[in-house]
């Protein structure tokens, strides 16, 4: 196999693929980027059983074949060639990447051994790219890093009707966007590794299909496509949780509020909440208490119901106003102020955040 390719072609290529591969693969075949290269173009494969990603790239093949190469090396070489030219020629055991005169010589893995890619899953509908992974960014990061509850480690995705839903929680926060999107058949459930879902959002833009077989979910967008399995767990139902309604409502400046969070929220010790007291036209947002450092500002505010003091992590309401996409935001309470705290900036993105009891 011998083909010439612009190196950032081929790099960009490249880690996309490589998005297939796990950071600790059971078998060392599993760590190599499958490229198969015929008349003018290249495929380049990643896959680790539980996720796959490939893609295609025009190149100058000279002769047709296919390799197996360690991913992480042969990317990272590739990507210090920068806008050069790069041919790769492959015999045997042995790759040889030239670039200039830069020569880099790698080993070249057994393509026998390497699994079968699986096969991508039908259409279930499109989705504008730029306005899904806007959406995944907007919930992501609520999803659980705690690998003891799996079931929140993922991202639950909805289709309904029209409408594709996206929840995340990791039990103290929760996170619901809702997109418009063209259904190609009937609606669906599936729970996605958040991982998975972060990697797969990175970059999309245009058309993008949302693809669902059985067992097996991906996202398609030109000629890039990742799959993934899904996860076998049980997902909160945590969208009854969201109140249709509540008692008190505080509209502010998202950004204002964002600078205060973060000024104060520099006094707030390891698990120390920040309060939030807001009565007429004011809020005072305050940390810190007795001989240890302290912090308070105060801003202006719209309070349409009954005063209220509350106290929340300042992480997770930091997070929230970073990413809600407007110039106001809605902070709603509910008649039990012990219950989360509403955040809303679009009729499209809620956040639920849980309070912190008051001493």
């Amino acid at each position: 196999m011998k083909f010439t390719i612009p190196a950032n072609a081929l790099a960009d290529a490249a880690a996309f693929a490589a998005k297939g591969i796990s950071p600790r693969p059971a078998n060392p075949v599993l760590s190599g980027l499958l490229i198969e290269a015929a008349t003018g173009a290249l495929r380049i494969s990643g896959f680790d059983y539980d996720k796959s990603a490939r893609t295609q790239a025009a190149a100058d093949v000279e002769r047709d074949g296919n390799a197996l190469l360690p991913g992480k090396m042969f990317t990272d070489i590739v990507k210090k060639f920068g806008k050069k030219t790069v041919t790769v020629e492959v015999d045997g055991t042995a790759a040889k990447l030239t670039a200039g005169s830069a020569v880099f010589t790698i080993g070249s893995m057994s393509v026998t051994d390497f699994p079968p890619m699986p096969p991508l899953p039908q259409s279930a509908g499109t989705v504008d790219g730029d306005v899904f992974a806007a959406a995944v960014a907007q919930i992501i990061d609520a999803a659980s890093t705690d690998a003891a509850v799996p079931a929140l480690m993922g991202v639950k995705v909805i289709s309904d009707g029209n409408e594709l839903i996206l929840l995340a929680t990791d039990r103290y926060r929760l996170a619901e966007v809702v997109v418009p999107w063209t259904p190609a058949g009937d609606g669906f459930e599936a729970l996605v590794r958040a991982t998975w879902l972060r990697d797969a959002a990175k970059g999309l833009a245009g058309e993008t299909q949302i693809l669902i077989d059985g067992n097996n979910v991906g996202i398609r967008s030109g000629n890039r496509a990742t799959t993934t399995t899904v996860l076998d767990q049980d997902f909160p139902k945590i969208r009854t949780l969201f109140p249709k309604s509540t008692e008190t409502e505080i509209v502010v400046d998202r950004a204002e509020l964002a600078d205060v969070v973060s000024r104060v929220g520099l006094v707030a010790e390891r698990n120390t909440p920040l309060r939030i007291t807001a009565s007429g036209s004011e809020m005072t947002v305050d940390a810190g208490t007795g001989e240890a450092a302290q912090g308070q500002e105060t801003i202006p505010c719209e309070v349409n119901g009954t005063d209220v003091v509350v106290a929340v992590n300042p992480g997770y309401l930091g997070w929230s106003l970073s990413v809600t996409p407007s110039e106001n935001i809605t902070l709603g309470f509910q008649e039990n102020r012990g219950k989360p705290v509403l955040i809303t900036g679009t009729e499209a993105l809620s956040h639920l955040i849980m309070p912190v009891r008051l001493p």
